[in-house]
């Protein structure tokens, strides 16, 4: 039995025309801006790394086998989230998610 809506071939549209262009290069500049916007993430969190784990205020790759503190740099983490769990309690409501 067939309907007037069993067949939608009036309903496909394959077409494409010069917005698919401009939307593919929309996406090249979203997509650049998030690559650079990762290497900053990595380097801001070196450069924490090395504030936190040897006091130096550089992006030097350093290894953290060699950090002064010892097995007091167990501690490092812990104090970070004690920082982080006080910013979420008194800080800002939107750190918490």
């Amino acid at each position: 039995m067939k309907t007037p809506h069993s067949n939608p071939e009036h309903l496909r549209d394959f077409t494409t025309d010069a917005r698919v262009l401009l939307v593919a290069a929309i996406a090249v500049v979203v997509a650049t801006a998030g690559l650079f916007a990762g290497i900053a993430l990595l380097k801001l969190i070196r450069l924490a790394t090395n504030i936190a784990y040897f006091g130096q205020f550089s992006l030097a790759d350093l290894k953290l086998e060699d950090t002064p503190l010892g097995l007091a740099a167990v501690i490092v983490p812990v104090i970070g989230a004690l920082i982080i769990g006080l910013m979420a309690r008194f800080g800002s409501e939107k750190i918490r998610g």
